[in-house]
């Protein structure tokens, strides 16, 4: 019997960039399914993203193991007795938008959650009640959509749209929006209100362009626009800020470790455009409506491009014969840092692709100024 108001579990245990990519899927099934309480299970450095959607009711947390780590990583069989004791009985649906992820399998089923979808991965099957086919080359996006597309029907809910782009996911708070404008108001002069932004790092050393280039690109958009480029990085990420700053010849300017996740996605929504690496920051930038380019070296785009209208993105990559990899641990030219399909981006292309986009208006999502919290 279909529950009146349906209990859906979503687990993703993936980095920002990942987890944001799912929140599509949510926004989509909550319009399937107004009445639905939607929960999201994550790893705690990405819980700050289901809890600015304001389709999602409740974040979890959980120590995953690392995404490199075997199927069944030692001391992992502990934890979901464990955590499993305490999902059980409180959803009615799981679902596993990881297409290889026996960890959060194994411990949606040790629940006894009734429906658990996912795909027909061999180390993910075994654990679920239904699996959808494993497309080849589709969009992380696609196959959270397609999985929310399937419990609504499931549940006897309309069609899940698959393909639309244009609504924000995540909506930073006031507070937010008032800590990005605190952080423009005490910039440099030359920065504006609608902000040059780059963002120089990513989860993976594999992706990164060089620190002097994206100083060089800083400074040829100086020259070019006018305007002071913003450094975005993590507090993680101070050393590289610094580097980057400094191949500028001082044109730009850093801005590590200084903004919250919301602050940073309500700086992204005033950004003029914003230039990343294939990471969480410039997905974000594209959920929250900013013009974005990226750029992209061992990952495919046809996988990983920034989520929304074509007309308000770029990608920058270079053709090789074994680009892209698709992989981001042992690829196949050996590369550990700097592999040539990051290297060899030329900074002329990514300022013909900043040409493109930089003239796009900034998107407004009416009604998404604010989270609000969701009738109980």
């Amino acid at each position: 019997m279909i529950p009146a108001r349906p209990r859906v579990l979503l687990v993703r245990p993936d980095h920002l960039g990942d987890v944001l990519l799912t929140l599509p899927a949510v926004v989509a099934l909550r319009r399937a399914l107004p009445s639905a309480h939607i929960s999201y299970l994550v790893a705690a450095e990405a819980s700050e993203v289901p809890r600015h959607c304001p389709a999602v009711d409740q974040t979890h947390t959980l120590s995953f193991p690392p995404l490199t780590a075997p199927p069944d990583p030692p001391g992992w069989a502990e934890v979901v007795t464990r955590e499993a004791s305490a999902l059980r009985g409180r959803f009615d649906v799981a679902l596993v938008p990881r297409p290889t992820d026996p960890w959060s399998g194994r411990l949606v089923a040790a629940a006894g959650i009734p429906i658990r979808l996912g795909y027909a991965h061999p180390h993910t099957r075994p654990f679920l009640t239904a699996a959808l086919p494993l497309p080849r080359l589709r969009h992380v996006a696609l196959l959270a959509l397609d999985l929310a597309a399937a419990a609504a029907e499931y549940l006897g809910a309309r069609a899940v749209n698959t393909e639309e782009r244009g609504r924000s996911c995540f909506v930073p708070s006031r507070a937010e929006v008032a800590e990005a404008a605190d952080v423009l108001a005490r910039g440099a002069p030359g920065v504006g209100p609608r902000p040059l932004v780059v963002h120089p790092g990513s989860g993976w050393a594999l992706k990164n362009w060089p620190a002097h280039r994206w100083g060089e690109l800083a400074s040829a958009l100086w020259r070019r626009h006018g305007t002071a480029p913003l450094v975005i990085g993590g507090p993680g990420e101070r050393e590289l800020v610094e580097r980057v700053v400094a191949a500028s010849d001082a044109c730009a300017e850093g801005l590590a470790g200084r903004l919250s996740l919301g602050g940073l996605a309500a700086l992204h929504r005033r950004a003029r455009l914003v230039i990343a690496t294939d990471s969480g920051p410039l997905h974000l930038a594209a959920m929250v409506g900013a013009p974005v380019v990226g750029l992209y070296g061992p990952a495919d785009p046809l996988q990983f491009a920034p989520w929304c209208p074509p007309s308000r993105r770029q990608i920058v990559r270079v053709q090789l014969p074994c680009s892209p990899c698709r992989t981001l641990v042992d690829p196949p030219c050996g590369a550990s840092i700097e592999p040539r399909c990051v290297t060899d981006m030329g900074i002329e292309a990514v300022l013909a692709a900043a040409d493109l986009v930089a003239a796009c208006e900034p998107a407004s999502f009416p009604g998404c100024s604010t989270v609000a919290p969701r009738p109980a």
